[in-house]
């Protein structure tokens, strides 16, 4: 694991293989281990680069003045890539990372070559629906506090209220050790979180779709298609739609995190809207 400070934190990111460039961003609770099952095979033909975002599942906590909301993100993530001398990227999301790529692209659009949605928040959602209750409940003193107390029961982070709904085939097991214990432990951690929840916005994911509506390089929007209550395919649909040069692959079988539940079909549609992208630019 790799370091980068930007001005008011560190990142800890993995960086895998040579070649074009590829940024991975993850969603909420959730870190850069989401990747660790596609950056494998993709890293052969690319470098990937999947930093950990101050989401809730990082190792350390940033400054009490650093900015969270999305905007703030976006120019954290511009930090980094200014960090690791890198011009331009292939930006790939997924989830709140989804939503986080959006606004990253419509602030600098210079700053991306393609990219990548998966499975994430766009126009009116966000948050979803179904924890829209995290806007409410990191007002109340204690709240993240009796959430961490919670997630050292395990069944319950596979439960609906917590990563349920996001995978197929993440054990609870898994989910605590790969996220959810830095939240459980630390309590700087959770006091990012919180500048997160409070951060997000409709009104940001809103503006973005009006503005990529202008963004005419390549995109690939790729939808698991068994997520039903928080990002339903309709949404993937609406996505796909706000771009004039988008890609829209469905995948069976997949609940939020494709990468997680259909790694194999998500490298292969990665891979193979690059290479196609890539020939299209040549010629």
């Amino acid at each position: 694991m790799k370091v980068a400070r930007v001005d008011l934190g560190v990142i800890h990111y993995s960086d895998q293989g040579t070649g074009q460039p590829i940024v991975f961003l993850h969603g909420l609770l959730i870190n850069g281990n989401t990747w660790r099952k596609v950056t494998k095979k993709i890293s052969n033909h690319y470098r990937c680069i999947v930093p950990h975002l101050p989401l809730g599942a990082h190792t350390h906590p940033f400054k009490r003045a650093a900015d969270l909301s999305p905007l703030g993100i976006a120019d954290i993530l511009k930090q980094f890539l200014d960090e690791l001398d890198l011009k331009e990227v292939i930006l790939v999301g997924n989830d709140t990372g989804g939503a986080f790529a959006q606004a990253f692209t419509m602030c600098h659009p210079e700053r991306v070559s393609k990219l990548v949605l998966c499975n994430s928040d766009a126009f009116e959602i966000f948050p979803p629906n179904h924890f829209s209750f995290l806007k409410i409940g990191v007002k109340v003193p204690g709240f993240t506090f009796l959430m961490a107390q919670s997630f050292r029961f395990k069944p319950f982070v596979k439960s609906s209220l917590v990563l349920g709904l996001l995978s197929h085939t993440l054990t609870k097991e898994l989910i605590y050790q790969l996220y959810l214990r830095h939240f459980v432990e630390n309590k700087g951690v959770r006091s990012d979180f919180v500048k997160v929840i409070n951060g997000i916005s409709s009104d940001i994911t809103l503006q973005a779709a009006q503005k990529l509506s202008y963004f005419d390089k390549p995109v690939l929007i790729i939808w698991g298609t068994d997520d039903k209550k928080l990002f339903p395919i309709e949404l993937g649909k609406r996505v796909s739609g706000i771009f004039p040069n988008a890609c829209f692959e469905p995948v069976e079988d997949s609940l939020t995190y494709v990468q997680e539940d259909q790694p194999e079909k998500f490298v292969e549609k990665l891979l193979g809207f690059l290479e196609k992208t890539s020939v299209e630019h040549i010629s």
